[in-house]
């Protein structure tokens, strides 16, 4: 006979959010406890903050050790998820849409614009051409060093694609040259 529960652990443990759910999911239909419905809303929760999600898993382990119960776990559960809520709050409030923050551009000219919201501002881009298209403006504007921390980040998403290789290279040889002077 699987025990659910401790499948549900390991997948949980491997970063296998979905499968560990359904795992803890068949083990709550065997036995209704509320270690498993914790346990079930700390998968979703990995699937956007894997970091906080982990050490509240770890501490979950060590709650027997800790004296905590199960209430306790939950009302770290929902501070948590009250801090991220507020968090995207307060992200959406200060965003600006690729589209709104190209019309500027037109207006001030890439480099202002950018300049203006850089620090008080994320502008939100929601597809790869647009992304592309923002790393090329940044790296003609002469933010080499921001445009170098963007394509880091995107390399994984954008693994094989050419244009994010030649803005890479490109970044590379303008600061060989800033180097050479």
């Amino acid at each position: 006979m699987t025990d659910y529960k401790k499948a549900g652990l390991r997948a949980f443990n491997k970063g296998e959010f979905d499968a560990a759910a359904s795992y803890f999911s068949l083990a709550y239909e065997k036995k209704s406890d509320e270690k498993l419905l914790f346990l079930i809303t700390l998968c979703s929760l990995a699937k956007t903050r894997r970091d906080e999600a982990m050490t509240l898993f770890e501490i979950f382990k060590l709650k027997d050790k800790l004296g905590m119960s199960p209430a306790d776990l939950d009302e770290i559960l929902g501070a948590l998820e009250a801090k991220i809520d507020e968090d995207e709050d307060h992200e959406e409030q200060n965003a600006i849409s690729y589209a709104d923050f190209m019309d500027a551009v037109k207006r001030g000219g890439f480099k202002s614009v950018f300049e203006d919201i850089m620090f008080s501002t994320r502008v939100m881009i929601d597809n790869r051409d647009d992304f592309l298209e923002f790393l090329q403006n940044l790296i003609k504007n002469d933010f080499i060093e921001m445009g170098l921390n963007y394509i880091e980040t995107a390399a994984v998403m954008f693994a094989g694609d050419e244009r994010l290789s030649a803005l890479a290279r490109e970044i590379n040889e303008r600061a060989q040259n800033e180097n050479l002077r």
